[in-house]
């Protein structure tokens, strides 16, 4: 699903879905909101590369599966979505303080490969029984607070099947823009997830509907990842 805000979504800028015809209009107040269902992925990217990310740490995997579920639904920031009993949860429970893998951490190689996520899913499909090495980033948590009316000026976007939270495609002019300009040490920004709304976590869809139910204190928790 693609999430806007009197912010029509351009091919150049909707990174995860092609646009169908049937759109879903709920106005209320100063804002529009519109929820479009995705389709299929029409775009992927090679990820950053870890010498320019913060936060980032390593993972040594023995022999073994390894028990990570990804979310491959935001083609260029491959996340953790679960972890199952395998070697991943083993290293969890021996590792050094602040290296344990855990959700929603940003995979970005495996065992030297980076790339899209389609590609970094590839890695880990390959590797599922022999040792293997993988470059996280944790991300940084951080709480927006804005204040209604007014339009928010964002794009959010998932997949109803496979993704852990909406992240951000697109920031417009908006009340997010000037959180942004006005505390820039709790700045969000592309590829940053939503992990609670007004203090509820939730799946995407519970977390979409907090967005467009909130009436006039809007709290975002989110999890910012430094594109």
């Amino acid at each position: 699903y693609v999430f806007t805000l009197r912010s029509p979504v351009h091919p150049m800028f909707c990174c995860c879905a092609a646009e169908p015809p049937n759109a879903t209009e709920v106005k209320y107040g100063d804002t529009e909101e519109k929820l479009r269902e995705t389709a299929t992925l029409v775009k992927t990217a090679p990820a950053m590369t870890s010498e320019f990310i913060a936060d980032v740490f390593e993972v040594r995997l023995k022999d073994g599966m390894h028990g990570i579920v990804i979310d491959v639904t935001d083609p260029e920031c491959t996340i953790v979505k679960n972890i199952r009993e395998g070697t991943v949860s083993d290293w969890n429970s021996t590792c050094p303080e602040g290296k344990n893998v855990k959700e929603f951490d940003r995979i970005l190689e495996v065992n030297g490969v980076r790339g899209s996520s389609v590609e970094l899913a590839k890695a880990l499909g390959s590797g599922t029984e022999g040792p293997m090495v993988l470059s996280l980033q944790r991300p940084e948590q951080r709480v927006v607070t804005l204040q209604r009316p007014g339009e928010i000026g964002v794009v959010l976007n998932y997949k109803k099947l496979g993704s852990k939270a909406p992240w951000i495609t697109k920031i417009s002019a908006g009340l997010l823009t000037r959180w942004n300009e006005d505390t820039p040490e709790q700045a969000v920004g592309i590829h940053d997830r939503i992990r609670a709304v007004n203090g509820a976590s939730g799946t995407p869809e519970e977390l979409m509907a907090g967005i467009k139910d909130a009436a006039e204190t809007l709290e975002l928790t989110v999890l910012h990842y430094g594109f």
